[in-house]
């Protein structure tokens, strides 16, 4: 018998960003058995050919919320629209959600689990909740908030009402599983679902070949390649310094392929500092993902402090697809930084300081061979454990054929 599953995300298809495109895909294979349905926020890409707010795309039936779209990057507009977002998703829920129906719900924004929550108790529907990041503490951790600040007691105890009340909570990484049991004191019906990579489009390229590179003229260059959103989360300040620090290197180049909440910054700082080693470009289409991910020697995540137990980068699983190192800028404990040690698939740096990094990407460049062989592996591993056939069948037994329940 086919269940019926509520998908809600403030980004689907055609949103490109990687929360849009990892909930379409999970979406459109959950419905080749079962019934899914999506309620998210308005299209960020106002581009794209599908302009209705109501639709059905490969089987799943996908409902547009009217609110806000002012710039999600500058703090206030962005608080505007989750208001205004949460208001038309608390109404639509009340009307649309029958007693039996099963949910799950992305952390972002915070306010849509605890929305679920509340309506999930009096529709008497089942709901689950994925944690792409954990709210108040990202929030902290940015220094967006203070730990003192009344709204984060608020928001404590609304992630514990969340929490509590969920049938499943789906966390990315050991880190977030930690951090969940040890707040929280949530034990039971807690499960780690990794992400996955894009290894059917995604495919490892000759370093030679790839456009992207010869574009910005870095093809006879060893890139460092940052692929991704440049957000407040995202140590791209330490990656300035040790562009700095590397100006005299005039074969080792720096290629930023995103956007986000500090790309102006990234920007201008660049153009203060005439670093001519740099060079960004907002994301290219996904139909070019294999030459995003092949347009460098080595590929950086770059974290601020604290980040560990937090969140979890998506875009770790396509750097392994396209066959390349990682350079793991991030805590020791985090998820990030035990898959790179574990898999012998790059480097960690723990320390935060520009001259650690500097001195990796030094010894890297001087290590083709290890490149290759790290390249590989990486390639080898997503494809043997973080493949998306993989996860989605762990998310299809845990949330629509729990044996338990």
């Amino acid at each position: 018998m086919k269940k019926r599953l509520w998908i809600i995300s403030e980004f689907y298809y055609p949103d490109e960003n990687a929360t849009g495109h990892l909930i379409t895909e999970m979406a459109e294979r959950l419905s080749i058995d079962d019934e899914v349905h999506v309620l998210s926020g308005p299209r960020m890409n106002q581009s794209a050919k599908i302009k209705e707010y109501s639709y059905v795309r490969n089987g799943v039936v996908v409902e547009r919320l009217r609110a806000s779209t002012y710039n999600k990057n500058i703090l206030v507009l962005r608080l505007i629209n989750i208001i205004t977002l949460s208001i038309q998703l608390l109404f639509r829920l009340l009307q649309v959600l029958y007693q039996g129906d099963h949910i799950l719900v992305v952390t972002n924004p915070p306010s849509f689990p605890f929305i679920v929550a509340i309506v999930s108790r009096l529709k008497k529907t089942f709901y689950s909740v994925l944690l792409f990041d954990v709210y108040p503490d990202v929030l902290i951790a940015t220094g967006l908030l203070k730990d003192k600040n009344p709204l984060v007691g608020l928001m404590n105890k609304a992630a514990s009402f969340i929490l509590i009340g969920a049938e499943h909570v789906i966390v990315l990484g050991r880190d977030v599983r930690k951090l969940v049991k040890d707040k929280y004191k949530k034990t039971e019906n807690l499960e780690i679902i990794p992400l996955w990579g894009d290894v059917q489009h995604i495919v490892p390229m000759d370093k030679k070949c790839n456009p992207i590179l010869k574009e910005h003229s870095f093809e006879n260059n060893f890139v460092v390649l940052y692929v991704g959103n440049i957000g407040r989360t995202h140590n791209v300040e330490l990656l300035v310094q040790c562009a700095q620090l590397l100006i005299n290197k005039s074969d080792i180049s720096f290629l930023f392929i995103g956007d986000g909440a500090k790309k102006k910054w990234l920007d201008n700082r660049i153009a203060e500092l005439g670093l001519c080693n740099i060079k960004t470009h907002t994301f290219y289409s996904r139909t070019r993902q294999s030459d995003v991910h092949s347009a460098g020697d080595i590929a950086v995540v770059s974290f601020i402090p604290g980040m560990a137990g937090i969140s979890v980068p998506s875009r770790m699983y396509n750097i392994m697809a396209g066959g390349k190192p990682i350079l793991a800028i991030a805590d020791e404990k985090s998820e990030l930084a035990m898959v790179v040690r574990e898999e012998n698939i790059g480097w960690v740096i723990s320390s935060y300081n520009a001259q650690d990094v500097v001195d990796v990407i030094l010894t890297a460049k001087n290590k083709e061979t290890e490149l290759l062989e790290m390249g590989a592996r990486a390639r080898k591993v997503v494809e043997e454990k973080y493949t998306l056939e993989r996860i989605i069948l762990r998310y299809k037994n845990l949330i629509l054929y729990d044996n338990n329940r």
